[in-house]
């Protein structure tokens, strides 16, 4: 941890008056990495994560949850189902 001090205070004599920042060691990071990584490919290859699991993935696109909508559209014509869809954009 680094203590920095805040610009333009009067006194330095409170805690108040620095600002501690973390780092993290750059070698941990790379093994977190790597691990999220093996451990995602190892749950899709063994069917953990749902087939229509698209945020989050990695080689999973927006253009791929399109795919989908359009394969469960097609799918309920050919049964003759009726099908409504909601949508929502959330920022």
């Amino acid at each position: 941890m680094i203590v920095i001090p805040k610009l333009n205070k009067e006194s330095y004599d409170f805690p108040k008056s620095f600002r501690p920042i973390i780092l993290l060691n750059t070698l941990g990071k790379l093994i977190e990495k790597v691990i999220g990584k093996c451990l995602q490919f190892h749950l899709i290859l063994n069917n953990f994560i749902h087939p229509c699991q698209l945020e989050g993935l990695k080689q999973r696109l927006t253009s791929d949850a399109g795919v989908i909508l359009t394969y469960f559209i097609h799918l309920d014509w050919i049964k003759n189902n009726m099908m409504s869809i909601l949508v929502f954009d959330i920022t």
